[in-house]
């Protein structure tokens, strides 16, 4: 029973009572989420991110540690549209503290865009597509949820809080506009984007691409395609003259094999793009903040297609 699928509603959030010396304890679910409340925290609480790096949200199941800390926690940051597919039941029963889906508020897209016949897999997305941070404008919505959740939670810094948060919507502002700028570049009929799974939708409204297909036609990275599926896209990328097909960096083997026989099957030298998808990179490399993910995503994207 999925009551928490669809749910992106904030709570009314109190203040915390907190001791002497005793700062906001708060939790992020995945790395990128952990970076944005990284952000608008600062120094003023402490912030524990669940999901190891590397880890395909998709499909982490939480350790008792984690369940530790998720029972301590004062203010939890999700996703929300179940994104984090093993983790949503165990937060919902053991969370003592404030279950914040930094999401609430956005418009969801790419509801009911599914094509195959897996509609009553138990790990799909019903609701649309959770990946809502490929889009730098929805990470500002972000930003904003989690400087008024934590600023209601620990009011004593507010100001912190609002000011880290308004510096940080100044940089992803600058982002949009470099992404747009890269994007600008490739003629508007070469904008067509096939992906492992739909991951895509908030990249391609915002910069005006259209998405052809997915290697896996669903919300989840977890679900198995039909052949009668790979075998439409494989047609669809043939005769749409497709460059490239994107397969995330937390993708499994079973998908990249997928992926490479869609590009095998249309006859014609397909590349195959690497993105990051459900996590940053470990400290030092290419995507390991929000800002540097979005960055390589992009230069991946635009450079692919227009080779």
């Amino acid at each position: 029973d999925h009551h928490h699928d669809g749910v992106m509603a904030i709570p009314h959030i109190s203040p915390v009572s907190l001791g002497a010396g005793e700062r906001l304890r708060v939790i992020a679910s995945t790395s990128i989420i952990g970076d944005v409340v990284g952000q608008v925290a600062g120094t003023a609480a402490d912030v524990t991110v669940l999901m190891p790096i590397g880890q395909n949200p998709h499909a982490y199941q939480p350790t008792p540690r984690a369940m530790g800390q998720v029972e301590r926690g004062h203010v939890v940051f999700v996703n929300g549209l179940d994104l984090e597919e093993g983790l949503m039941d165990a937060i919902d029963r053991i969370a003592t503290g404030y279950v914040v889906p930094v999401s609430a508020g956005i418009t969801v897209l790419g509801v009911d865009d599914d094509h195959d016949d897996h509609h009553d897999h138990d790990h799909d997305h019903a609701h649309g597509d959770p990946h809502f941070w490929f889009s730098p404008r929805n990470v500002i919505v972000w930003t904003e949820n989690i400087a008024h959740a934590l600023s209601d939670a620990d009011p004593a810094n507010n100001e912190t809080y609002r000011a880290n948060a308004a510096a940080y919507i100044a940089e992803l502002e600058a982002l949009d506009l470099e992404i747009r700028t890269k994007v600008n570049r490739i003629p508007r009929a070469e904008r067509k984007l096939v992906a492992d799974h739909v991951a895509l939708t908030y990249f391609a409204a915002d910069y005006g691409f259209e998405i052809i297909g997915e290697v896996v036609p669903g919300t989840s990275d977890q679900v198995e395609p039909s052949a009668r599926h790979i075998a439409d896209l494989s047609r669809a990328v043939r005769d749409q003259d497709i460059r490239a097909i994107f397969v995330g960096g937390t993708a499994n083997r079973g998908l990249r094999n997928l992926v490479q026989t869609v590009a095998a099957e249309t006859g014609r030298d397909i590349h195959i793009g690497e993105i990051l998808t459900g996590s940053l990179t470990p400290a030092g490399s290419r995507g390991d903040t929000y800002l540097d993910f979005m960055r390589y995503n992009a230069e991946q994207i635009t450079g692919a297609l227009a080779r």
